[in-house]
């Protein structure tokens, strides 16, 4: 009897400390940021596309009216980093799609990255306004934390047009600076 007592307990304990994701839109975004040290390996489902360059899988988690979110991980000698897509709208009205870009830019600068040691830091960034005439439109925020690991970490709200449709998606990226990636000894000669 002690033994099943003891199996049980050691079962609660580790379903205890996997971690929950709140499916909430900021529990996601904390989420993936909470993550994205780890090259989101904890929040990555199946393989959905793998091509010579990258492959894509399915995220664990997704934004609340997400049409698809999807993580990608390229093969590059000089930047293994991942980034994570959410589709939020895709259709032929702007200005519905401007409504989404707009809206879904308000909902991200509510969002911050908690650390483990409760602290809070939000998401800050400035608006770009979409127009017609713009083939896309990126709004881009950051993190503000002196924490290295998420210094090249940009949370990206764009609107894009796709030939006969606009499309908005959130994109949390990484990104080195174009003068650090490949030719940086270059810039300095």
């Amino acid at each position: 009897m002690k033994a099943i007592v003891t199996l049980t307990m050691a079962v609660v304990a580790s379903f205890a400390s996997v971690p929950v994701f709140s499916q909430s839109f900021h529990g996601v975004i904390d989420s993936v940021l909470q993550d994205f040290p780890y090259n989101l390996r904890h929040i990555s489902g199946d393989l959905v596309l793998a091509q010579g360059e990258f492959e894509n899988y399915a995220s664990t988690v997704e934004l609340p009216g997400a049409q698809s979110c999807i993580i990608t991980r390229w093969h590059s000698i000089e930047d293994t980093t991942a980034s994570w897509q959410a589709r939020m709208y895709k259709g032929e009205d702007f200005s519905e799609a401007s409504k989404q870009y707009g809206e879904l830019f308000r909902r991200l600068k509510g969002c911050y990255l908690r650390l483990v040691d409760g602290s809070k830091f939000f998401l800050t960034g400035d608006w770009e306004p979409a127009t017609q005439e713009a083939p896309f439109t990126t709004s881009t925020l950051r993190i503000q934390t002196g924490d290295e690991r998420y210094r090249e970490v940009k949370v990206e709200v764009e609107l894009v047009f796709l030939v006969t449709d606009w499309a908005v998606n959130v994109n949390i990226v990484s990104k080195k600076r174009d003068d650090q990636v490949g030719g940086g000894d270059e810039v300095s000669r």
